[in-house]
């Protein structure tokens, strides 16, 4: 079984026991370097389908690494009450 299906096959079974699934997130690490998969990652983001940061890591000149970070999505501070 692959985790697309075992994803959805929990969520059928939660609802079948009368819980109410509201979303499936992943956690992890993407690269988005790529502009193809920077592509895609935005789309997501348009959607409203992402949420996070990305991190640009970097080496400065006497290599020693670095890094950057981009929130992106909805960061979910900026509800209306």
């Amino acid at each position: 079984m692959n985790s697309k299906e075992e994803v959805l096959k929990v969520l059928e079974a939660l609802k079948k026991a009368g819980f109410n699934p509201v979303d499936a997130v992943f956690e992890g690490a993407v690269g988005v370097k790529e502009d193809t998969t920077l592509e895609f990652f935005q789309k997501l983001e348009d959607a409203g389908m992402l949420s996070g940061v990305v991190r640009v890591i970097y080496t400065t000149g006497e290599n020693k690494v670095r890094f950057v970070e981009i929130p992106v999505g909805h960061q979910g501070g900026d509800e209306k009450q």
